[in-house]
């Protein structure tokens, strides 16, 4: 037999080297019927002798133990490890690197995980520097660089991912862009691309692991104390206690303070005295700036100042930016009223004296004192407000519903030649814009009318000539006390009658506020409305709703609403109609608390 196969060798060796061939051929020909074995498999025997994927790989192992050797002998006769090396190389480059490879990927199972994993935010946020991590992708470790600036994530950089698929990765790094802008490491991973996404969001939050900022656990409680300790103690340092005669002068006034995140600028709007209405512009956070400023804001105008109203829990230092604010704009707005109550006290000492330049005061025709008119305008009424100092018209100030553009234009003009002439006699329209010349200048004489001396002197000169009596006997004691019920003529000088001359109308004077459900739901729109001589004077706002659709809808609100002096029959506006409900919502709840 020996010879026999030594005879026949040369043979056996030329089949045997296309055994390689042959077993590709089959394993390409076993690969096609198990792709086909879902459609075809009932027309197949169950009893067909397919070798399988393991049977393939042996046989071509087998083939390759036969592989012809440059020295002329088989790798039978080889029993060396050269043998086993090119027996396991051909193995190799026939099977070991893509089933496995697409096994994975028609099966969805990788190396790292489906489950998108979260971590806890330090509450003292993290330190600023650059910090590495990593974690388990698709093919393997991904490792990312996090760089920290101003305690807060600026960028993130992949420095290896050596293991993932190019395009799968691609799409992963989405997760980057979302956790940059949302400050966070929990974020979703990407659709279709869920373990390398899951990779990268594990290492980022590997490198912040690292910079939590653990000094800040307990910084943050002196830091937080002085903030905590403003509730009841800064108040009276920062907020003092006014003085029980403080009066406020007409005008606008505004202020910054610091808040959570940023300066807070409150504007207040101050008229005939009394705190009208209270704006805001701000950079600070807007969740906790609204829960403070939807509650500070009605307490301010219901107090008439910002003593005694509280912080709001959950929202200390926005609260703090508000009140600080609101009480710097006020300090400006304070004036010395109570100095001019001391000079009637000045009076009574010189009483005969005094007497004398009274007949010198008829020069001036108007009485000191503040005093507002109304008339209508181009789009609604224009109220006046003539401030009298030492018998003339120190300032002159307005509120108005009218068309901005018209109003602006007869102001710039009217204004200033008022204050020259000192009346508005004389004084032209200004062209173009003719409906807001005649409110601003039937507004000011109807606020002089209320100013002017002329009834007072008819009455004077009764007493004085009495006086005058009474002078001549001024040796006897008697006649000194006659002087008294000259100090008691003082309160004719209160233009508060006058005013009176209104009339009523259905409301009783005060300040109302109402609230109404507008985009963000019940209580996010809070109007408050100024009524006076039985008239709706004034309105403020506050409210959560976006500003860009509700000052469209405010707008066009507050115009009919003093237009009509009603809030009954009001139109929503189109684009704006939740905002425009909650509007409308607020004025009715306010104005049913003002009905007579």
């Amino acid at each position: 037999m020996k010879k026999q196969d030594k005879k026949d060798f040369p043979d056996r060796k030329n089949y045997i080297k296309l055994l390689p061939a042959a077993a590709v051929i089959a394993a390409v020909a076993v690969t096609g019927v198990q792709g086909k074995a879902g459609s075809t498999q009932k027309v197949q025997s169950e009893s067909a002798d397919v070798k399988d994927a393991e049977e393939l790989t042996g046989l071509i192992t087998t083939a390759y133990s036969y592989e012809d050797f440059s020295d002329g002998t088989s790798s039978s006769a080889k029993t060396g490890k050269t043998a086993s090396k090119k027996a396991k190389a051909g193995i190799k480059k026939g099977t070991a690197k893509t089933l496995p490879d697409e096994s994975q990927k028609t099966s969805a199972t990788g190396q790292g995980t489906t489950s998108t994993p979260t971590v806890s935010v330090p509450e003292g946020g993290y330190k600023d520097g650059t910090y590495q991590g990593s974690g388990t992708g698709f093919g393997g470790t991904v490792s990312v660089q996090v760089t920290i600036s101003g305690g807060k994530i600026t960028s993130i950089d992949v420095l290896s991912a050596s293991g993932e698929t190019p395009s799968y990765f691609a799409s992963a790094q989405g997760v980057i862009s979302r956790m940059i802008s949302g400050q966070t490491p929990n974020v979703d991973a990407v659709s279709g691309a869920t373990y390398s996404s899951n990779g990268i969001i594990q290492a980022v939050q590997d490198a912040l692991s690292k910079a939590a900022n653990t000094d800040a656990k307990t910084t943050p409680t002196p830091t937080v104390k002085p903030v905590v300790t403003a509730k009841p103690t800064p108040k009276p340092a920062s907020i003092p206690k006014p003085a029980e005669n403080v009066t406020y002068k007409d005008g606008t006034y505004s202020a910054e303070a610091e808040g959570f995140d940023g300066p807070v600028k409150v504007t207040i709007t101050i008229k005939n005295g009394k705190i009208t209405k209270i704006t805001n512009t701000n950079t600070d956070t807007k969740e906790y700036f609204s829960k403070a400023w939807s509650k500070i804001q009605p307490a301010i105008l219901k107090k008439q100042g910002v003593y005694g109203v509280d912080t709001v829990s959950g929202a200390t230092f926005s609260s703090n930016g508000i009140l600080e604010a609101a009480q710097k704009a006020l300090a400006k707005a304070e004036t010395t009223t109570a100095k001019p109550t001391v000079k009637p006290t000045a009076t009574p000492t010189p009483t005969a004296e005094p007497d004398i330049p009274e007949p010198d005061t008829p020069t001036s025709e108007y009485q000191d004192g503040t005093y507002t008119g109304r008339a209508r305008g181009y789009s609604g009424f224009v109220y006046i407000t003539v401030t009298i100092k030492d018998g003339k018209i120190i300032e002159l100030t307005n509120t108005n519903t009218d068309t901005d553009s018209f109003f602006k234009k007869a102001w710039k003009v009217l204004q200033p030649a008022i204050l020259e002439k000192q009346s508005v006699d004389g004084i032209d329209t200004v062209s173009g814009a003719t409906y807001s010349s005649n409110g601003i200048l039937g507004g000011t004489q109807k606020a002089l009318e209320g100013a002017k001396i002329t009834p007072t002197p008819t009455e004077t000169p009764v007493p004085t000539v009495t006086p005058e009596i009474t002078v001549t006997p001024t040796p006897t004691v008697i006649p000194e006390a006659t002087p008294t019920p000259e100090p008691t003529a003082v309160p004719t000088e209160t233009p508060t009658p006058e005013p009176t001359e209104e009339p009523a109308g259905r409301y009783r004077d005060g300040t109302y506020t109402g609230s109404g459900a507008g985009n963000y739901g019940a209580g996010s729109v809070t109007v408050t409305v100024t009524i006076s001589g039985g008239q709706i004077v004034e309105a403020s706002y506050s409210t959560l709703d976006d500003e860009e659709y509700f000052d469209e809808a405010w707008n066009s609100i507050y115009n009919q609403v003093m237009g009509s002096q009603s809030a009954d029959g009001l139109d929503a506006v189109s684009g704006a109609t939740f905002s425009s409900q909650g509007i409308i919502q607020a004025f009715q709840n306010a104005l049913s608390q003002a009905q007579n």
